[in-house]
């Protein structure tokens, strides 16, 4: 790959703060991106930046450009799974684009897997410039996002830190492809042909501000749905700002003071029983502290490679095609 990396940038999700864009652009530019900017980014249309041919039109248009080799969602939100049937009907009638790299998260995650199974790409979950914080990242994880894409081995920060196994520790070493994203739009995948089997994959989830019943409520909906049914491991990354609602009810018959109805449950207590219980009920190797997420950690993470995750926690990356295999 040439020094000067040339980038898609696209718009699948919710409309993009105009000034944290230009930012981010400016960014990408200093640390030697040219970027090919989408007329759609910039549109309106209800929620989203154009419609959704418009989005989907956007993003294969990109992905035939026999130019860019990278494409990277502007930013997250909601939107993206609207695309995937259109996307489809685009594929059909022009053909399968050729392989390239596909960077976002959070509602890119639909994407990803999208990509990754249906169009033979390779995938990164990382951080979108137009985000508030994407040219203030930590220089480690923003170093090893750079040199991912420019196709160079990293060290990202997770790989230094060991994950805490929550139930059923493996007594060797699981090898398998590392999937999945956020949990809300995994979730949302589920009963759409656009899942792919959890057997023998590391499913990997992190989410952002959910109430815990909701995250209960999608945990229960990927068991009851056989969307973890034979797979290698379970492993959670960053929750940000995830929390327990505090309802209260009447303290007496007469008056109107309020008190707690039930305890308030802290994120680890919350999360031995939405993800430990079940795990251990069905057999699933579950670990959490991975680095990855919506904060306050930003580390790369290639989606669809291959990792080995120890007994003692350790997960490494053990092959990603997209640093061995040049694209044609």
């Amino acid at each position: 790959m040439s020094e000067i990396v040339k980038i898609g940038i696209f718009a699948a999700s919710s409309i993009v703060p105009e000034i944290e864009f230009a930012r981010g652009i400016e960014h990408l530019k200093q640390h030697g991106f040219d970027p090919v900017i989408q007329p759609q980014v910039r549109q309106h249309e209800f929620m989203f930046p154009g419609t959704d041919e418009a989005r989907a039109e956007s993003i294969y248009q990109l992905a035939m450009d026999p130019t860019l080799e990278v494409l990277w969602a502007a930013r997250g939100g909601y939107g993206a799974g609207r695309l995937l049937p259109i996307i489809d009907k685009l594929t059909a009638a022009r053909g399968q684009p050729p392989k390239k790299l596909l960077v976002g998260y959070s509602d890119v995650t639909v994407l990803h897997e999208y990509v990754r199974s249906r169009w033979g790409w390779s995938t990164l979950h990382a951080p979108m410039p137009a985000a508030s914080n994407f040219s203030s990242l930590d220089s480690a994880e923003w170093n090893s996002i750079l040199d991912y894409i420019k196709r160079k081995p990293t060290s990202p920060p997770w790989e230094h830190k060991p994950l805490t196994w929550m139930t059923n520790p493996p007594e060797s070493p699981i090898d398998a492809e590392l999937v999945g994203g956020n949990l809300s739009l995994w979730a949302a995948l589920v009963g759409t042909p656009y899942l792919s089997s959890p057997r023998n994959r590391i499913i990997f989830l992190e989410d952002t501000d959910e109430a815990f019943y909701r995250i209960d409520r999608m945990m229960v909906q990927l068991i009851q749905s056989g969307a973890l049914d034979g797979a290698a491991a379970l492993i959670l990354g960053d929750f940000t700002d995830c929390h327990d609602e505090n309802n209260t009810c009447l303290a007496a018959p007469q008056g109107d003071t309020r008190k707690p109805l039930r305890h308030v449950f802290t994120q680890q207590e919350a999360f031995d029983e939405i993800f430990t219980k079940p795990a251990r009920a069905i057999g699933l190797p579950l670990a959490s502290g991975l680095g990855v997420g919506h904060g306050p950690h930003y580390a790369p993470l290639p989606l669809g490679a291959r990792y080995r995750l120890t007994p003692q926690g350790r997960l490494t990356l053990v092959e990603w095609d997209w640093l061995t295999s040049p694209l044609s």
